[in-house]
């Protein structure tokens, strides 16, 4: 019935474009393990969606309409409202405005309404900001293996100055950045969006859906502009990203807790496995 209602909220005009509709197909059978075509299920209506969605996984399913949502191109009004009628029937989201603002093309609000719904975020209590890049700089003497040494090697090998130092960038970054490590996710536009998906998930999608929106605007819909990142359109649609995708909400699942909530400054002496065991981390898809 989830594929179903995905189905309808993407059903417009001539129905689901093919990238919805390979992106409702990897989530089908790579995330929610479906043994089945799409293309033999009828769409549902919101009110039968809604009768069937309890309230455990009311959060999961509207993150996944509004994701649907960011996939049509061009933008079409006709389609934010009929995604809404689905998430409406659900009890609703904020975020879903970030959806609307693409499709009715006032890409100028994105950023905005982003601010205005997303979850604000949060740093890590043992790490000062103000001394941070140096602290980074010092993550050089871990032992190979250790999370701290992980985290080093990944802005050794991106070739950046670190966060806090000169052009780092925000020193919140850093809390992004660890994510990348402990997951094994890179930074391709692809990768971001993976990312933000299993983190989302590993949170029992409570928390990182505002991660996963800006991800969306940013590399699926081009409409987000971030200092340090180029805008880009179409990522779903690009060979192997929607398995990526419906393999990271998979991933995310499987995790024991928000993989986020590491204190990496704490803990940067311990070995990467060993955390990533504590945390249920799965290794990434080998490609």
């Amino acid at each position: 019935m989830i594929v179903r209602g995905l189905l309808g909220a993407a059903t417009v005009g001539d129905g689901p474009t093919p990238e919805q509709h390979r992106v409702i197909q990897s989530l089908a059978t790579g995330y929610l393990g479906l043994e089945l075509d799409i293309d033999a299920l009828e769409p549902c209506t919101s009110g039968e969606l809604a009768t069937v969605v309890d309230d455990d996984d009311r959060h999961r399913v509207i993150d996944l309409l509004i994701l649907i949502e960011f996939c049509r191109h061009p933008s079409l009004a006709e389609q934010a409202d009929q995604a809404e009628r689905y998430i409406d029937a659900l009890g609703g989201e904020g975020l879903a405005q970030v959806a609307r603002d693409v499709q009715t093309g006032h890409r100028e609000w994105v950023m905005a309404d982003w601010m205005r719904f997303g979850e604000t975020a949060t740093g890590i209590e043992s790490v000062d900001d103000a001394d941070l890049g140096s602290e980074l700089r010092s993550l050089k003497h871990c032992a190979k293996g250790s999370l701290g040494r992980g985290l080093f090697d990944f802005y050794a090998d991106l070739g950046v100055p670190l966060p806090g130092e000169p052009d780092g960038g925000d020193p919140s970054l850093a809390h992004h950045d660890v994510t990348h490590v402990l997951t094994g996710y890179g930074t391709t536009p692809s990768d971001e969006v993976a990312l933000q998906a299993m983190l989302t998930a590993a949170s029992g999608f409570d928390h990182h859906f505002s991660g996963l929106v800006a991800s969306l605007a940013l590399f699926e819909s081009a409409a987000l502009d971030f200092p340090g990142f180029v805008p880009k359109e179409g990522v779903l649609d690009r060979p192997g990203a929607a398995d990526e995708l419906a393999d990271a909400f998979r991933r995310g699942e499987a995790c024991t807790g928000d993989i986020s909530t590491i204190d990496f400054m704490a803990r940067k002496d311990e070995q990467l496995a060993s955390i990533q065991d504590e945390f249920g981390v799965v290794p990434p898809p080998i490609r």
